[in-house]
């Protein structure tokens, strides 16, 4: 989409000059909508506190003459009085009601018996306000038009004497406020409070609540838009946009409401901005109109130049042909300059034709130098991964042989220290067989000492026996009694004698097993000395093998590293194969493009006047 310069200069123009209409037309729209806006409020403020006014001077001009017929109803004539009162101010009747309850009228109305005047509302309304009031509007019942009371209080020194009343008709009032209209469909209304309506164009609104008009008419907006000179409220009435202002009647309860049309009002402003419109269409249809020719005349030679330059691109890139430089003017400079260009490519081609043939053959030994490369690094790759799983079946068989090593050294501990403790055994049973030793020599001391008092107490019993012998009968029963002992006492060195030799004969097998403990225990000291040994020489080959499989270890790392290396130089050299072959092909690549420029041979010189031009 606006692929042309020129369309995109026209464009471009166009937008620049709509813009600086649609601002030109802002910045106009705005201060006129400004200054009307100013001048809407003051007409509307004129309006509707000009026939507030009126309708203020309406009411004070009644009010007056109420107020002037206190003295003549007090005097003796009071009916004269009434009657010059409803005839000066245009009232239906005028009358006066006493605080008996009893009324005079100018009409000569005859009230009923049970009539009472200060029950009624013009009597109390003005008793309660001390001053001049009016009434709410009523229907007339005798000529069923919209009247109004006006009542005064009247007073004789100081205490109230009878309140004077006049009714009048508003019809004139009521079509004097229906004749406002600042716009046809504008309109204008009197109400009092801010809640009855007083006077409005539809005659069947009148004495209705005012937000019978519109729900927005409350009155607080009456109250409010009252106390404020110069504004104004949006409302919506039948669902039309309008403009409210409210101007209080002096001397009333009442305010004369102005409803002003928001279309209407703003009407002049549209039709302002829908000229601009209109202006900024045609003035921009022109501009389009006389820019396009201009811009159509101006780039002839450009699109000349571009023809030109197709013709050559969608050649055989013969860069031996110019543009034409015909004038003075942007194209022809762009024309030589584009020549200039054309001319230095051409002379850089033919450099590239030549560098590219250099670079083919460069290439083309690289490649095959590289591939060569690659075979040989490859084969001592190949033989690197198998020096490697030699190496690691060597580290598995070394390390496989030093965990069987490191087995053989700990059960020697273990055998070690088996033996170490059969020897303490051995050691404590020697000790506890010499202990048996000397147990059973004490054992044969005291068997001797027993078979010592057992040769006494056998003594002891002979001589008792020769004592009892001696005594005679007397001593028998004690010689029997030494009888026994003597037995006893043979017994007991019989049993001595048994025991001893059991003691001797034990003492022996005692001496003989202690002496083959002794051999045993010489015999484990010998094995545990042969098992540490075995177990020291066991230690040093599990130090040895250890240090042979991290020897082993260090070498299958570099090994591993070795290969690892030669395998990324295996991969280097495929790359930089891999890339002489590309380098090869762009070569052959570049060889091609710069075959498809339709060039000057080298030897032609600098002859470039020879070189046809484009016409």
């Amino acid at each position: 989409m606006l692929s042309s310069l020129r369309l995109r200069i026209l464009a471009v123009t166009l937008v620049v000059v709509a813009l600086a209409l649609i601002i030109n037309a802002s910045v106009s729209y705005l201060t006129l909508e400004t200054h009307n806006e100013a001048q809407i409020g003051q007409q509307l403020d004129a309006v509707a506190s000009g026939n507030a006014r009126a309708i203020e001077e309406w009411t004070r001009a009644r009010a007056d003459m109420m107020e002037a017929t206190r003295e003549p109803v007090m005097g003796d004539d009071p009916l004269t009085a009434l009657i010059q009162l409803a005839e000066s101010g245009g009232f239906l009747s005028a009358y006066i009601g006493r605080p008996d309850g009893s009324i005079m009228t100018s009409d000569g109305w005859d009230a009923p018996d049970d009539f009472d005047s200060t029950t009624r509302g013009w009597y109390t309304d003005a008793v309660a306000r001390d001053d001049t009031i009016i009434s709410r509007p009523f229907v007339d019942a005798v000529s069923g038009k919209q009247v109004v009371s006006f009542a005064t209080p009247v007073k004789r020194d100081g205490r109230l004497a009878g309140v004077i009343g006049a009714d009048v008709v508003i019809d004139d009032l009521i079509a004097e406020v229906a004749a406002i209209r600042p716009t046809p469909s504008s309109f204008a209304f009197l109400s009092r409070g801010g809640e009855t309506l007083i006077a409005h164009p539809d005659a069947e609104l009148i004495q209705q609540r005012l937000t019978a008009v519109s729900d927005s008419l409350t009155p607080e907006l009456i109250a409010r838009l009252g106390h404020q000179a110069d504004a104004w409220e949006p409302v919506r009435i039948d669902g039309d946009a309008k403009r409210l202002v409210v101007a209080p009647v002096a001397g009333t309860d009442w305010e004369l409401g102005v409803v002003l049309d928001e279309d209407e009002a703003t009407a002049g402003l549209r039709a302002v901005l829908e000229s601009a419109v209109m202006t900024l269409v045609i003035i921009a249809a022109i501009t389009a109109l006389l820019l396009g020719l201009w811009l159509k005349r101006a780039f002839a030679g450009l699109e000349r130049a571009r023809d030109a330059l197709e013709d050559i691109a969608s050649g055989e890139g013969d860069l031996t042909r110019r543009l034409p430089e015909q004038g003075r003017d942007e194209v022809a400079q762009i024309a030589a300059a584009f020549n200039r260009f054309i001319a230095k490519m051409h002379d850089v081609l033919l450099d590239v034709r030549d560098s590219s043939e250099s670079v083919r053959i460069a290439a083309t030994e690289i490649a095959d130098g590289g591939q060569d490369l690659s075979r040989r690094t490859e084969n001592a790759a190949s033989s690197l991964q198998q020096t490697s799983a030699s190496m690691e079946e060597i580290t598995s068989t070394v390390e496989h042989t030093a965990e069987s090593s490191r087995q053989a050294n700990g059960l020697s501990e273990s055998a070690s220290q088996v033996a170490r403790r059969g020897g303490e055994a051995v050691g404590q049973v020697v000790d506890t067989m010499q202990g048996i030793r000397d147990s059973a020599a004490q054992i044969s001391e005291i068997v001797t000492v027993m078979d010592g008092i057992a040769f006494q107490t056998n003594l002891l019993a002979l001589n008792a026996s020769v004592e009892a012998a001696r005594a005679g009968e007397q001593g028998r029963g004690f010689a029997v009694v030494a009888g026994e002992v003597r037995k006893l006492a043979s017994r007991s060195a019989e049993a001595a004698k048994q025991i001893k030799g059991l003691i001797d004969t034990s003492s022996v097998r005692t001496e003989e097993g202690a002496a083959q403990v002794r051999a045993a225990g010489e015999t484990m000291e010998e094995i545990v000395a042969s098992v540490t040994r075995v177990t020291d020489v066991l230690g040093e080959i599990t130090a040895a093998t250890g240090e042979q499989s991290d020897g082993i270890g260090q070498v299958n790392v570099a090994v591993s590293e070795l290969d690892r290396m030669t395998q990324q130089n295996a991969a280097l050299v495929e790359e930089s194969t891999t890339a002489a072959e590309q380098l090869k092909g762009q070569a052959d690549r570049l060889a091609e493009a710069v075959a498809g420029f339709t060039l000057r041979e080298r030897d032609q010189g600098d002859h470039r006047s020879a070189m046809p031009r484009l016409t």
